[in-house]
């Protein structure tokens, strides 16, 4: 066996292992952030929201804490079960890729691409129409549109249907988990000792979700952030590095590589979240737990005018 076929063998048998363990990331994530919630509410919550019978103050900033920790708590569940069930985008609109050539909705594929495209491309792989922004993934074997990545912790890949609920599951967990910290670190100061404990939930398991609070926080924090960058700019990770390549082409001929799906941040934001007044949404829908559509098929997409602008001709030396 040659040194490709082996490397193309291990490659098959790694996305093979990441498809059949995601069902177990999903096991341990959810139980992971029930068993941080159980904590908060029976030991980090009481201890921090003090309830108190004569000061009408009190029970109002009680109550407003209740009500934004359940909110909280929904909007990771929901959003998170959103990004497991709802399915990122086939090429096909068939529940299965594995059609014959003649299958009329390829056939429509093909007619409705070759309104935008002349000449419509093909995957390699799985040799069926290429949508723009569509990729193939090798963990799941078939093209996705708008393909981002595939998450081994949703067991699912991150496209254009359920993107949104990925990126939003994000945003309340790390704010979640930052909000634990703040509230619960004087709960966890005593769960290292050996004396002054009240509370029914043994130490360890208070002193854990603090520590994993801190950690998931911090590491999906700063992914999070990065996925808000590529939103505003309009592209997805694999897009991150077509685009970088193709800035340092356009560079090297005294061009200026201009990504065609970047409409302006505002107006990148609003596409991915669809609201807005050209959009189909209201912008506080953002804030509430309800499935919402991205815009469009996810086959076709808005570009910007400028998308290869030839602006320098030449770029100075000291430019570079």
């Amino acid at each position: 066996m040659s040194d490709i076929e082996t490397v193309a063998a291990a490659d098959k048998a790694a996305n093979t292992v990441i498809l059949a363990v995601g069902p177990v990331f999903i096991v341990l994530a959810v139980g992971l952030i029930g068993l941080a919630t159980t904590v908060y509410f029976t030991v980090v919550f009481p201890s921090f929201y003090v309830w108190d019978e004569d000061y009408i103050w009190t029970k109002i900033y009680y109550y407003l804490g209740l009500i934004f920790s359940i909110y909280m708590v929904v909007c990771i569940f929901f959003h998170y079960y959103m990004a497991v069930r709802t399915k990122p985008g086939g090429v096909l609109n068939v529940g299965t890729e594995q059609s014959d050539s003649n299958d009329p909705t390829i056939q429509d594929l093909f007619l409705e691409l070759e309104e935008y495209q002349e000449y419509p491309k093909t995957c390699k792989k799985c040799h069926l129409p290429k949508p723009e922004r569509a990729h193939h993934c090798s963990v799941c074997r078939r093209c996705v549109l708008k393909f981002d990545h595939h998450c081994p912790w949703i067991a699912n890949c991150v496209g254009h249907f359920n993107h949104r609920y990925f990126l939003l599951f994000m945003t309340y967990l790390v704010i979640g988990c930052f909000y634990f910290a703040l509230v619960g670190w004087k709960p966890f100061l005593l769960s290292l000792g050996e004396t002054g404990w009240d509370w029914s939930m043994p130490r360890p398991y208070v002193a854990l979700s603090f520590l994993l609070a801190v950690a998931i926080g911090l590491a999906l924090g700063g992914m999070c952030s990065w996925h808000y960058y590529l939103i505003i700019t309009a592209q997805t990770t694999v897009e991150f590095y077509n685009n970088q390549y193709a800035r340092r082409t356009a560079r090297a001929k005294g061009e200026v590589y201009v990504n065609p799906y970047d409409l302006g941040p505002v107006v990148n934001l609003c596409q991915f979240f669809n609201v807005g007044r050209n959009y189909k949404y209201p912008i506080y829908t953002i804030f509430l737990p309800i499935p919402m559509s991205p815009p469009g098929n996810g086959k076709v997409w808005e570009k910007n005018p400028m998308s290869y602008a030839n602006v320098q001709t030449e770029i100075s030396e000291d430019t570079d």
